[in-house]
Order: structure tokens, then C-alpha cells, then sequence
């Protein structure tokens, strides 16, 4: 989910040589070949106030989506599924052949749940889905939207794990901020993880506490995230993120990350 205000500025180098640079890989994602690499950046600079416009828009306004048969509103200061789109990619994902599905009569938790889009097509899909966020605000939208779609989704207030039973779960949905800035507004710890990543130090002890061989993890990140850093707090904390899944958009890559101990890492 590109955050327009945090991008990085593009080094002014000639035509030749971005040609003949060695694209980046991150995450262990596929590499952006010839095309993708001259596009990326022109394209990433015309979308970006377009992008920007439209979050200003999801801050102010009630939006409306769609993602198959959900029909969604969206309320101002809930995190906006549609101009990113990672959590339609996320979706996608979980519910394709190479998720982790099937999903009827799994345990769900779907953290940061946002207006609860993920969690609702796992239960349309027969899980027993409990989201969560941090935001009040989220928290009703996210109920809103499941009486509105018929369907079963236990919603609850709550910081990452704390106050979750968190031994009946057979997987966990963790759409993480990830921009290393202080948040300065509840809708923008949707997007900001603190400038230390303050998010993934709090986050990744209540996942190594988790029976990690039971109970699957999965959290989904851009390709323009602060890769190292990331993996610095996991690894201090005994974890290894292992991609287990990809989806591109906009000539971005979103990396779908399993959360594993570090020594099934190493072993």
C-alpha cells in the first residue's frame, strides 16, 4: 500500500544507466524486468497525487466498494481498501489455490481489520473470523459492514493481542503499518509503524509467544518498505519472515510473509 507522502526520492540517473542498473529484489519477490524497472518510477510519480488525493477524499468522505459480492462502506478515518489495493490482493491470495485455504471452519483472526474486507470474505468463505483494530472507528465500521453482508464476524477493540484468546486460532491476518514515521492521528497508525518501527517491536513478541507450528501467521507488506528494518526487529525478537506468497499492482510487489521461529529458519 504505497503511502504518497513517504516515498522515497528517485536518484537522477540517465536512461543508460537505470537500463543496465541490476534491478532490486526485496523479500525475496520476483525482480521488475527491463520494462518494469524504466516504468516504475514515472508511473509511481503520476499515481502518487492521484493516490493522495484519493486518501484526503477517505479521510473527509464516506466512500463505497466493492470486492465480489461484498459491498463495503468505507467511513472517514478507516483505513481505504481500494486505491492501494492490497487487501483485494491479500484476499485474492488467501482464497486461491495457493493460500492457505480451505477456509471452512478455520479460526480466523483478522488484526487491524480495517472496515473488515478481509475478514469478511474468509467468512463468506466459511471461517469463523474475530477482527480487531486498534480504532474505534474501524471497530464499528467493520460491524456495520458484516450486518450489512449478512454475515457472522466478531468484532472487538484491541491492541495487536492483548485481551485475545489467542490458543483457538488457527491462523492470524496481520495487515501491518510499516513507513517508519511517528503516527499522528488514529488513521494514520493505519500507515505509520513509528519512526524505531515501534509497531514491530510491540508486535512481534506477542507473535513469538504463539505456537507458531499451530497456528499460521500471515502479514502482507510492499516492496517499498523498509525491508531491512523489518527483518532487524523480527530477528531481535527470534523470528524469520519466509515469503509464502506475491501480488503486484501498479508496478509495486506485495510480499505475503509467513512468520516463523528463526531457528526453523536456520534449520
Amino acid at each position: 500500500m504505497t503511502a504518497p507522502e513517504v516515498q522515497p526520492a528517485l536518484p537522477r540517473v540517465g536512461l543508460i544507466a537505470r537500463v543496465l542498473r541490476r534491478p532490486e529484489t526485496r523479500w525475496g519477490l520476483p525482480r521488475h524486468g527491463l520494462l518494469g524497472r524504466l516504468l516504475r518510477g514515472p508511473v509511481r510519480r503520476a499515481v502518487s497525487p492521484w493516490l493522495q488525493r484519493r486518501l484526503e477524499r477517505a479521510g473527509r468522505e464516506v466512500q463505497n466498494w466493492r470486492l465480489g459480492r461484498l459491498r463495503l462502506r468505507i467511513d472517514p478515518g478507516v483505513f481505504p481498501p481500494g486505491p492501494t489495493l492490497s487487501s483485494a490482493m491479500f484476499v485474492r491470495w488467501l482464497l486461491s489455490s495457493d493460500g492457505p485455504g480451505p477456509w471452512s471452519g478455520r479460526r480466523v483472526l483478522d488484526m487491524g481489520c480495517g472496515s473488515g474486507v478481509i475478514g469478511l470474505a474468509l467468512a463468506q468463505a466459511g471461517a469463523e473470523v474475530l477482527a480487531s483494530d486498534i480504532n474505534p472507528g474501524a471497530v464499528a465500521n467493520a460491524a456495520a459492514n458484516a450486518r450489512a453482508n449478512g454475515l457472522q464476524l466478531t468484532v472487538v477493540l484491541a491492541d495487536l493481542l492483548a485481551g485475545i484468546q489467542t490458543s483457538a486460532l488457527d491462523c492470524v491476518l496481520v495487515t501491518p503499518p510499516y513507513y517508519p514515521r511517528m503516527p499522528r492521528s488514529m488513521a494514520e497508525r493505519a500507515w505509520f509503524c513509528g519512526q524505531g518501527f515501534e509497531y514491530f517491536h510491540a508486535l512481534f513478541p506477542q507473535l513469538a509467544a504463539l505456537d507458531l507450528g499451530r497456528t499460521e501467521v500471515l502479514m502482507i507488506v510492499s516492496e517499498d518498505c523498509d525491508e531491512e528494518g523489518i527483518r532487524r526487529v523480527a530477528s531481535a525478537h527470534g523470528l524469520h519472515l519466509r515469503l509464502r506468497g506475491a501480488g503486484q499492482a501498479w508496478l509495486e510487489w506485495n510480499a505475503i510473509l509467513r512468520v516463523v521461529p528463526a531457528s526453523e529458519n536456520a534449520r
